[in-house]
């Protein structure tokens, strides 16, 4: 028993190695002390910073943050949640690799079990998960430091692995496997890659339902699918806290509906409001109808935005002519990219190889089984490019449940990341076992050399019979035309030469099977030789957008280096105030938040309220505004563009008390008020709230004191003194699910005023007042996440028992 173990075993460690000596090999600077720089990382420790201070300092946990956007839940930031065991083992099995090795090990990993699951052989799978795993999504991912998202894309084979062992092995053991393994692509924490892996899998679903239908297993059928979503219903509820809390916090996010009928310009919000995001928002980063080509030809599209030319480039030596200085710096960041996105860090390319065995594969396999597979990636691929593909992407838009909840359409193209690899790999373990005829291997080799490999030939001999290679985006860079000219001939040779190196790889791969086919190289030859060349070619346009020299040395425990700035604003004894950065936009102002409460930051789902209030007013410099938002310090440009901080002398500070309620009864009321009023006079409040101030109208005490005593993130503290009844106006974002007011202990109604603000009802005499952010919705999660967590794992401990039971005695 021992040996046939080990020997069923080997194959899979051997993988492991050899993912693991490939993680050394391209992330070797990490071992060697170095980190990425990773600038969304960076953001994230930003905006995490506050939290992170707090819980460690207090040994409290936090779900609010006023570090950026005036303060929001900390829910879509960096939240702890009890009774998720799976969080625990994800954390752990990140502590054993350093980051960015653990997402590439997973991405192999999990990949590796789904090919498996499909009964693919152990050096196939390897090729297949090198593959996936090194599609240049991920290493632009990784670079970018999108964790999350590169964590849920390793997850999504993993999931659909159980699902295969359910549907074609062992129903209980596979609905465990796929309970757990959904249980760590929703503890990844990125929603949008989560959803898409619902489209891979109800194409699969109508395949496996037609042929329970064609094969009257319709009971056998329906028996697993609901063990698989029983166990999946548990693998929820693992998550569920986070889930019930993002659900909750949505409503009032930008992912949600607005109250306002118009635009901050004066439009109709009719034509691009929407249950979720707005439209626009939601499909800027959308592909062009070409842009799909770079799966195939990298630099079909010229690369990134900010792109690297050589010195043999056009760009490079008009720029010598010219008498340009640092020409040699000038072309290392060029606008070489000209697609419809806004921007990109660099194309998703699935490898030249991978898209031609995919063609192949769709070709030689006879089954059924790869309709869903080439449905479920075309579908991806279609709704990629968003807005310029509105027939399909207005349909899911409008109709699709949680689809508006989404930016950045692209992303679904890890579906079919993951679809080519696996239908490649599912073609070559047809064609290695030795069934397919010489007819049929025959058509389908030339065939899919003819069209793969035959628009590769097209863009070497004629790129420009089709395009212009010029983008909308040159006419604003302001180029001189002879620049603009060098830059489409480079942008040209770009394409050409990227088509041939495809073709190339294409050309050594259709070789190798046909070798292969012949008899002329034996099998393990041709297994070493493709595994090669698939790698060769990814780790090449890998190494453009992720290189030893995005590595440094750490250079300091803190995260942001704190500048003379930073030193001037925090002297001030001051508990809570904020501070506007003028020198970036406010959506991209995190890293201010690392020392300082902010204005701005960066976050996918800030409040709706607050980005509505800076379209409408803080864009528009309304002092009021950034008044009542306790705004004390701003970080303004020069003349000679070096930033200096201004003090604000009008700040409203942490609380006051006003003389005056205008009472509104719309949105649209409350957002027009604020265009005119004095904040530290009249509080603008919707009539909604009218109840709570029955008979009550405040009255101006020029003695009154109102003033904050301590501050916590999720805590704040007040002593009021007042001789008469008075209306306290808060400079503290309103979130009615969780901000609790207290009044000496007891519980009292507060609200929104000002549109986004706390105000409340204070008594005469002497109170203490305090705001505690006590969400419910924590404590049901949490409640449910931990029976959830241990029937899940009690339930995998006893299969794997019963499994090594069954071992033994076998």
């Amino acid at each position: 028993m021992n040996s046939s173990l080990t020997k069923k075993a080997l194959p899979h460690l051997l993988a492991l190695g050899i993912i693991l000596l490939v993680i050394f090999a391209y992330f070797s600077p990490i071992f060697g002390g170095k980190q990425l720089k990773q600038y969304d990382v960076m953001q994230w420790k930003a905006t995490y910073q506050e939290i992170a201070k707090f819980e460690k300092e207090s040994g409290e946990r936090t779900f609010w943050t006023n570090s950026i956007f005036g303060g929001m839940p900390s829910y879509l930031i960096g939240a702890s949640y009890k009774g998720n065991f799976t969080n625990t083992i994800l954390f752990n099995m990140q502590l054993v690799f350093k980051h960015p090795a653990d997402t590439l090990f997973l991405l192999f990993v999990c990949f590796y079990a789904l090919l498996i699951a499909f009964e693919v052989s152990p050096w196939l799978a390897i090729i297949g998960s090198l593959a996936f795993a090194f599609s240049s999504f991920n290493f632009i991912n990784i670079d970018a430091g999108h964790v999350t998202k590169g964590n849920a894309i390793a997850f999504i084979p993993l999931v659909l692995a159980g699902i295969r062992v359910a549907l074609y092995k062992n129903k209980w053991i596979g609905a465990i496997l796929t309970g757990v393994a959904l249980s760590f692509e929703l503890a990844a924490g990125h929603l949008q890659i989560t959803y898409y892996l619902i489209f891979v899998i109800m194409a699969w679903m109508i395949y496996e339902l037609v042929q329970a239908i064609r094969n009257k297993t319709i009971p056998a059928f329906l028996l697993t699918g609901a063990l698989l979503l029983v166990a999946s219903g548990i693998g929820i509820g693992t998550n569920i806290t986070g889930l019930l809390a993002t659900e909750e916090y949505g409503k009032y996010s930008i992912r949600s509906a607005s109250e306002l009928t118009k635009t901050a310009q004066g439009a109709s919000n009719e034509a691009n409001a929407t249950s979720g995001l707005d439209k626009d928002y939601a499909l800027a980063w959308s592909n062009g109808v070409s842009e799909p080509f770079t799966l195939l030809i990298p630099n079909f599209l010229g690369g990134a935005s900010n792109g690297e030319l050589s010195t043999s480039s056009n760009t490079y030596k008009e720029l010598q002519a010219k008498g340009i200085p640092n020409a040699k710096e000038v072309v290392k960041q060029m606008p070489i990219y000209w697609g419809d996105q806004p921007f990109t860090a660099g194309p998703i390319y699935y490898g030249a190889i991978i898209v031609f065995l995919f063609v192949f594969g769709m070709f030689l396999i006879k089954g059924a089984e790869k309709w869903w597979i080439f449905a479920a990636a075309m579908l991806s691929i279609f709704l990629s490019m968003g807005k310029n593909f509105p027939l399909l992407t207005d349909v899911f838009f409008e109709y699709f449940p949680l689809y508006n909840k989404f930016r950045s359409v692209t992303f679904v193209l890890c579906v079919a990341q993951a679809m080519f690899p696996f239908l490649a790999m599912l073609a070559l373990k047809e064609f290695l076992q030795g069934k397919v005829s010489k007819p049929d291997f025959t058509k389908a080799l030339k065939f899919s050399l003819g069209i793969v490999g035959g628009i590769c030939l097209f863009f070497v001999l004629l790129p420009g019979a089709i395009f212009d290679f010029s983008s909308e985006a040159d006419a604003r860079m302001g180029f001189p035309d002879w620049l603009k000219d060098a830059l489409v001939l480079d942008r040209e040779s770009l394409m050409r030469m990227d088509a041939l190196r495809s073709l190339g790889f294409i050309l050594a791969a259709a070789a190798l099977l046909w070798f292969s086919f012949v008899g002329k190289i034996k099998q393990q030859i041709f297994l070493v030789a493709m595994g090669l060349l698939v790698l060769v070619d990814l780790w090449g346009v890998d190494k453009r957008y992720l290189n030893d020299k995005d590595f440094e040395r750490k250079k300091s425990e803190a995260a942001i280096e704190k500048t003379t700035l930073d030193e001037q604003i925090l002297a001030d004894p001051d508990p809570h105030y904020r501070v506007y950065n003028n020198t970036t936009d406010f959506d991209k102002d995190a890293l201010t938040a690392y020392y300082h409460k902010t204005l701005g930051g960066y976050h996918g789902a800030k409040m709706r309220r607050y980005q509505e209030l800076i379209e409408w007013q803080l864009s528009k410099n309304n002092m009021e505004c950034y008044n009542m938002l306790n705004a004390k310090y701003f970080i303004v440009p020069d003349s000679s563009g070096n930033k200096f901080v201004q003090r604000n002398p009008y700040n409203n500070g942490n609380a006051w008390f006003v003389g005056d309620l205008k009472w509104v009864n719309t949105a649209d009321e409350e957002m027009t008020a604020l265009s005119s009023f004095k904040s530290k006079e009249t509080a603008v409040i919707n009539k909604q709230f009218e109840k709570d101030l029955l008979g009550f109208s405040p009255v101006k005490d020029s003695n009154a004191t109102i003033v904050l005593t301590k501050y916590q993130p999720n805590k704040l503290v007040y002593e009021s003194n007042v001789s008469a009844s008075q209306y306290a106006v808060f400079s503290e974002i309103y979130y009615d699910k969780g901000w609790n007011a207290y009044l000496d202990g007891n519980l009292v109604p507060h609200q929104q005023v000002d549109y986004l603000l706390r105000g409340m009802q204070v008594p005469a005499g002497k109170h203490n007042i305090e705001f505690r952010f006590e969400p419910k919705v924590i404590e049901t999660g949490e409640t449910i996440a931990l029976a959830s967590s241990i029937t899940l794992y009690g339930l995998l401990l006893l299969g794997l028992g019963l499994g090594f039971k069954k071992a033994k005695e076998d």
